[in-house]
């Protein structure tokens, strides 16, 4: 089985788009919930010869058998009630894409007489949409899905008309989604998302854990705690593939809801009451002062913050939680907000200004595990009281991990408790 998978840069993150027929996971799922592929037969208004060959072509290419004929009628296997359950959730997808089409288009026909919404629609138009919308360039989506420009129009031509919208505008530089279009391709992301990890399911029910793990990491994990628990996943199960993203939290979470990532993986933010983010918190971690090992402040005796005052820093941005916890401190000792701080999130690029200047930095001393080890960088002897962060895993609420992303959740908890003893 293919899956396309769309490597683009850290702003378009990869999606995996399985090879399966829509229609084909739609009587599958039918018949699973009707016993029946007469029942199933005629809610999709379909023959029944249609419906048992849909089926006998879903098994061949998933290699499994996904139904008993029992007394009772279709009665799904494990492998069957693995796809099925991972198709609902596709369906709701596209569901809620539709119902987010008739707040879009008054007067609109009813969204489940569209093929894009009722999951009538072929696999490959909606590839092509997807690629579009990631790469904003005719020429990247037909290079990316090895087709010819004249299939990518087609495709976008094609779902365009069948919404009576325009999906994509087109500039001199390529093409920019419309409002509208950015929904779809999120709920779309998703349903493709349930898709290429029912087949991940069914190959676990196998004894075989495989797939792909997407985590995007914050700046406090990058060093010591993501690397560590990736090499314990993968020292135990090495035929994982495990891909990490890194930017700021906003982009990081855009992907999260449309799942390009599985998890971010940092200090934890307040996203309020939000129904589609949940986060376990691992363990509280403190801010630290660092410098490079031999820096004038690094044996000064009872170095008090005041001391701090005119010294060069460098800073993450002011919109993360620990600029705001520094902020505090610093209001708290009645000492002024640095005025020229170099802003960074890179631990590479602190890492040269540390050790190129007398220039200090906020950090935890996690995130310089190694350069301690290595008596590269240091902990200046000062505190910095209440300046603890709770670090956590932020998830999808109501989205089942993947086996691997489930794997590498246990690996991560398993982790973050030896770090925080």
């Amino acid at each position: 089985m293919n899956i396309y998978y769309l490597d683009i840069d850290m702003s378009r993150l990869s999606i995996g788009i399985p090879e399966l027929s829509l229609r084909q996971l739609k009587a599958a799922l039918y018949v699973a919930d009707e016993k029946s592929v007469t029942r199933a037969a005629e809610s999709l208004n379909r023959s029944q010869t249609a419906v048992t060959k849909a089926l006998s072509d879903l098994e061949a290419t998933l290699g499994v058998k996904l139904f008993d004929r029992t007394f009772a009628g279709m009665v799904p296997t494990v492998y069957g009630e693995a796809l099925t359950n991972r198709v609902k959730q596709a369906e709701e997808e596209f569901c809620k894409a539709g119902v987010e089409y008739e707040k879009h288009k008054v007067g609109c026909r009813p969204f489940r007489a569209i093929p894009i919404f009722s999951m009538e629609i072929s696999h490959k138009r909606l590839a092509a949409f997807v690629a579009l919308f990631e790469t904003h360039d005719i020429n990247a989506t037909a290079s990316l899905l090895n087709i010819t420009k004249a299939a990518v129009y087609n495709s976008i031509r094609q779902i365009e008309e069948l919404l009576d919208l325009t999906l994509f505008e087109r500039e001199a530089m390529g093409v920019i989604p419309t409002n509208f279009c950015t929904i779809l391709a999120r709920h779309v992301k998703l349903a493709f998302y349930q898709i290429r990890h029912a087949i991940e399911d069914i190959a676990s029910l196998e004894g075989v854990t495989k797939g792909q793990v997407v985590i995007g990491t914050l700046p406090y994990t990058r060093t010591f705690l993501t690397p560590r628990a990736i090499n314990s996943l993968l020292d135990k199960h090495p035929q994982l593939d495990v891909e990490t993203v890194e930017g700021p939290y906003s982009g990081m979470e855009t992907a999260l809801r449309s799942g390009d990532v599985d998890f971010i993986v940092g200090a934890i933010r307040d996203d309020g009451d939000s129904p589609e983010i949940a986060t376990i918190k691992l363990f509280e971690d403190q801010l630290a002062i660092i410098a490079r090992k031999d820096h004038p402040l690094a044996h000064k005796k009872d170095l008090k913050m005041q001391d701090l005052q005119h010294a060069q820093w460098v800073l993450p941005s002011k919109q993360t939680p620990s600029r705001q916890l520094f902020e505090e401190t610093l209001k708290r000792h009645g000492m002024e907000i640095p005025e020229h701080a170099v802003q960074t999130s890179s631990l590479s690029m602190v890492r040269g200004l540390l050790l190129g200047s007398d220039r200090i930095a906020l950090l935890s001393e996690h995130q310089i595990h190694y350069d301690k080890m290595f008596d590269v960088l240091d902990v200046l002897p000062v505190q910095l009281e209440n300046t603890f962060r709770p670090i956590g895993v932020t998830m999808r609420a109501h989205t089942q991990p993947s086996p691997a992303a489930k794997l590498f959740l246990m690996h991560l908890k398993q982790a973050a408790l030896e770090i925080s003893r």
